[in-house]
């Protein structure tokens, strides 16, 4: 089978490359569609990856989400007539969904943020098969016209392909100049260019968190150039350029981010995570939060009150380890669907 698979954001990258060699040990032929978008082609220049970039992110502004959609649109229905895969897998991808449905391409939508209302109504409608972590209930996909007998649910969450076959490699701190001997948190603040975020783009709760965590050696992972200048000058070491931010975590103490990411790639690795994000929270969040697994405060001293409780907590890093074992690996769920597609 021939399986396209549209990258449309960087942390994507991490869970689709495991999913790409699963595919390639089956003998399964992979091709490769992403954009230009903050560090995407960085990290894939990291990897062994064969892939073609077709058009870019449009912004924060809904006018050119809109242009730069569109012309995405036009360039990736040239590419797959050409390339005539047999199947399209994407998760949270605009562009992928809508050029597989008009040119009659069975495709497999992965999502794990109901909130992304926009990229939901967009995609989810017009998917063959939509694969969501069972946090997400039958009702809250169906409210974007997708049918209960289209809809596979796992146990799990998706972060968790992104650790297959990891292995962690301490070279990361010698790049960013850490010291292995004292506590490290990484941070990642709010999603401003995400059309879901309805907050104030010019304020960050990392600013309130850094003021705090003097005995941490602090890594930021900026999503604007603004985020940039701010926290540099808050003594928060911010990588200029694609690092290894897996084995960054495997090494930290502490995860802290308004994003979804990371923060899931922390509990995958057993590591303390706080959600800082301001709005409703996604159901995956509150599901892991209420199981125990994640943690979640906007208050930066309630928050320094959880990392002093939890760094170094082994009873809490063996309760996350417990529960991820009774949990699927959603590559294998990927894997069972594509083997249900007939072409």
């Amino acid at each position: 089978m021939k399986v396209w698979i549209d990258i449309s954001n960087s942390p994507q990258i991490h869970f689709f490359k495991n999913v790409i060699k699963r595919l390639d040990k089956l003998g399964h032929e992979v091709i490769i569609t992403t954009r230009r978008f903050g560090s995407i082609e960085s990290m894939l220049s990291q990897t062994d990856l064969v892939y073609s970039i077709i058009g870019k992110h449009g912004g924060s502004s809904k006018e050119m989400k809109l242009k730069c959609s569109t012309k995405r649109i036009l360039g990736l229905t040239d590419f797959v007539l050409e390339q005539k895969p047999d199947v399209a897998l994407y998760k949270h991808s605009v562009e992928a969904p809508r050029v597989a449905y008009g040119l009659g391409i069975p495709s497999l939508c992965i999502l794990d943020n109901e909130k992304a209302i926009a990229q939901n109504r967009l995609m989810l409608p017009i998917s063959s098969r939509v694969i969501a972590p069972d946090a997400i209930s039958f009702e809250e996909i169906k409210q974007f016209g997708v049918m209960e007998d289209s809809i596979r649910h796992f146990n799990g969450f998706c972060e968790l392909a992104h650790i297959e076959d990891f292995i962690p490699s301490i070279e990361v701190l010698n790049d960013l100049g850490l010291d292995e001997g004292r506590p490290i948190a990484v941070l990642r603040p709010e999603p401003v260019m995400a059309n879901y975020f309805h907050g104030d783009a010019s304020f960050s709760i990392v600013s309130s968190i850094l003021k705090s965590m003097e005995d941490f050696q602090c890594v930021v992972f900026p999503r604007t150039k603004e985020h940039r200048d701010l926290f540099s000058n808050m003594g928060a070491t911010i990588p200029d350029h694609c690092v290894d931010a897996l084995s960054l975590i495997y090494y930290s103490n502490i995860v802290m981010s308004a994003g979804g990411s990371m923060n899931r790639e922390g509990v995958a690795l057993g590591k303390p995570a706080i959600s800082t994000y301001p709005e409703k929270l996604l159901a995956i969040t509150e599901h892991m939060v209420k199981d125990g697994i994640k943690l979640h405060s906007c208050d930066p001293r309630e928050i320094l009150e959880l990392c002093n409780r939890h760094v170094h907590n082994q009873s809490y890093e063996k309760h996350v380890f417990d529960k991820i074992k009774k949990m699927e690996n959603p590559i294998d769920v990927i894997v069972d669907e594509l083997d249900k597609i007939e072409i």
